[in-house]
């Protein structure tokens, strides 16, 4: 079966099965050992465009590595340490509340408690993470005080960044999306050229606290028969039907918060997430990833991009 995360972007159910055994199929499944580790870089890219026209545009660079810790009859645990971030545009950093996120990861181990078959069943170290998180945030928002950062900015950093402690499910959804880009093919078999389709929701990537309901497909597009190295591809689009619901939903919501009116009429809106994967059918590790999420609102559009490439012992 598919990871069911219970991350938004990640969770979905199977309800159309397009196969047939006359082709090759591959089943991905992890053989892992405690105390093998991978590293990874991970690129992240930025765009906001309105008109035609970039507002925003930045790139970062994070060196990750990722340690399986546990392997028995229960499962899988797999920790996520990320280093350093960097921007290829060292002025584009200047986002205080997205600085002080970057530090608080690169302190903080990330356990993904998976199955035994590697799917995704949720964030291990949740309660230490938000006890250790606390106390970066403290750190960091101190030193912001002792470099003069004006105490409004301090204080829109620390609203911002308390959002993400205040639950399992805030934490969850805060540290588990690029950590989870790894798992997310796991636990599934995957035949040659077929389509399969699914439901699932994907982020309000305009700001909304709630999820759009989605419908998905993914692919094996290609296999070696030699290396099993499998190369598969995600889809995702906002359904047709159940989206416009929420999107009124939504708008009804910044209405009330801004206390200007709603639009009479709904806007446009597309979002869809892409993700491209080259993975090692033999050992379940992730070659390389790339997950492209594009969202459109009448002339704003909107595009992030995360590659995760594992880089050579």
């Amino acid at each position: 079966m598919l990871v069911r995360s219970i991350l938004a972007p990640l969770a979905f159910l199977t309800w159309v099965v397009t196969a047939s055994a006359a082709n090759p199929t591959v089943e991905i499944r992890p053989h892992w050992k405690t105390g093998e580790a991978i590293r990874y870089q991970m690129t992240k890219t930025h765009i906001r465009e309105f008109d035609g026209k970039v507002l925003r545009k930045f790139q970062t660079t994070t060196p990750v590595e990722v340690e399986v810790v546990e392997v028995d009859e229960d499962g899988i645990v797999l920790r996520w340490r990320q280093g350093s971030t960097t921007f290829d545009d060292p002025k584009q950093d200047d986002d205080p509340v997205a600085r002080t996120v970057y530090l608080m990861v690169k302190a903080l181990d990330i356990d993904l408690q998976l199955d035994t078959e590697g799917v995704l069943i949720g964030l291990r170290n949740w309660k230490e993470l938000r006890g250790t998180g606390h106390k970066v945030q403290e750190a960091v928002l101190n030193q912001m005080a002792k470099s003069g950062v004006a105490k409004s900015t301090i204080d829109t950093v620390r609203k911002e960044t308390d959002k993400l402690f205040a639950t399992q499910e805030s934490l969850e959804a805060a540290f588990l999306p690029h950590p989870a880009l790894l798992v997310f093919p796991l636990g599934t078999s995957y035949e040659l050229g077929q389509t399969f389709r699914y439901e699932t929701s994907i982020p309000n990537i305009f700001g909304g606290e709630t999820p759009f309901p989605a419908l998905g497909e993914y692919q094996l597009k290609a296999l070696d028969p030699d290396t099993d190295h499998a190369t598969i591809v995600f889809k995702q689009t906002l359904h047709p039907k159940d989206s416009p619901r929420v999107v009124e939903e939504w708008l009804a919501a910044e209405a009330k918060k801004t206390g200007k009116p709603a639009p009479k009429d709904l806007p446009d809106i597309q979002i869809e997430d892409v993700l491209e994967y080259d993975i090692d059918g033999k050992t379940g590790w992730v070659k390389t990833v790339t997950h492209t999420r594009t969202g459109k609102m009448e002339k704003l559009i909107h595009t992030e991009t995360v590659t995760l490439t594992r880089k050579t012992p």
